[in-house]
């Protein structure tokens, strides 16, 4: 057990990268910002369960923020209330988070509410973050540098940004569970179909699952979150009797199967994958032992919405696989609470 905990630890720390923007981006700007992330840049503590060995995520996706009052006005009121309500310890941003061209600004103010609730939190992009004035690499930039934010120290400088994976620590500090994020990038440049995950990325999932069980000795509980849903998607809600939630939109997955869930099940050590992009869907199927889900809108009306805004709930145990999930409204109701793998 002492070996376990050590060789845990020594995971979290090789995760750990400094403060510094993503490589890739030119000019003072990216300059200013290298400084910043290493100067202000909030220390993050390690992800650890609960002393009743729970641990609790918010998945906020599809935020759309702008500055209109209109639009965006009561998202983060309604996420501050939300976040009261189930006190989650750590909240994931699948994508899209900003509707505007004063990106930065919209994310400094969004990182700046997030941190001020005291829950730390992960950013992963949309197709729609990186249309606002700055690219990708420039929007992650920003994001490392966000009081609270995760994404410094489990996604170090010189590593493809958007992917990187959070180990979850047991109460005694042993390995427990790890959470993938990845980032499942915009558009194909030949049609402008949404691009989905490349085939380096499931490369790198393998890779780092592999890792994760030389170094605890056994697979861990995992969750993966992205932003563009996985083309299973559709299947698992057409072939799952049980599936929970609906479906009020037609599956907007990337364009080529890159073989990410086939890696998955090889792998077996995923549980369930969370998605955004589809904002009128809040479902969640079983296929081949893995859960692939929706997480609930999140954003105001800056964009197509269908349904009433709130956030997707997700409980880890650190005792057993799998994980508990349900929706928690806007108006405060908890909705379609179920477990997986089924009882």
């Amino acid at each position: 057990m002492k070996r376990i905990i050590g060789i845990w630890a020594a995971l979290v720390v090789a995760l750990s990268g400094s403060a510094q923007t993503a490589p890739g981006d030119p000019g003072p700007k990216g300059a200013a910002r290298r400084n910043a992330a290493q100067t202000a840049g909030q220390p993050v503590p390690e992800l650890r369960f609960r002393s009743d060995g729970r641990f609790r995520i918010m998945q906020l996706t599809d935020l759309h923020y702008t500055e209109s009052e209109r639009q965006s006005g009561h998202v983060l009121p309604m996420v501050a209330e939300l976040i009261e309500r189930e006190k989650p310890d750590l909240i994931v941003l699948t994508g899209d988070v900003i509707y505007a061209r004063n990106a930065e600004k919209l994310l400094r103010r969004i990182g700046g509410f997030l941190h001020k609730q005291g829950v730390p939190y992960a950013v992963t992009l949309g197709n729609h973050d990186a249309e606002q004035g700055l690219t990708r690499a420039e929007v992650y930039d920003i994001v490392r540098t966000l009081p609270g934010c995760v994404n410094a120290r489990y996604n170090p400088a010189g590593e493809r940004q958007g992917d990187f994976v959070i180990p979850l620590a047991a109460t005694d500090g042993s390995c427990a569970a790890a959470l993938y994020v990845m980032d499942s990038n915009d558009y194909n440049a030949d049609d402008h179909s949404y691009a989905g995950l490349e085939a380096e990325q499931v490369a790198w999932y393998v890779r780092q699952s592999e890792a994760l069980e030389a170094r605890c000795g056994r697979k861990v509980n995992a969750l993966v979150f992205l932003h563009i849903p996985l083309p299973e998607y559709r299947e698992a809600f057409d072939g799952d009797p049980q599936a929970v939630g609906f479906r009020l939109e037609k599956e907007s997955p990337g364009r080529d199967n890159r073989g990410m869930f086939e890696a998955m099940v090889r792998r077996g050590d995923v549980a369930g994958v969370f998605a955004g992009h589809d904002h009128a869907n809040n479902y969640i199927a079983l296929k081949e032992g893995i859960a692939l889900g929706y997480g609930r809108y999140s954003g105001g009306f800056a964009e197509y919405q269908e349904l009433l805004s709130g956030a997707r709930m997700i409980e880890l145990r650190q005792d057993r696989t799998g994980f508990a999930t349900w929706e928690r409204l806007a108006n405060g109701r908890e909705m379609r609470r179920t477990v997986f793998p089924r009882q």
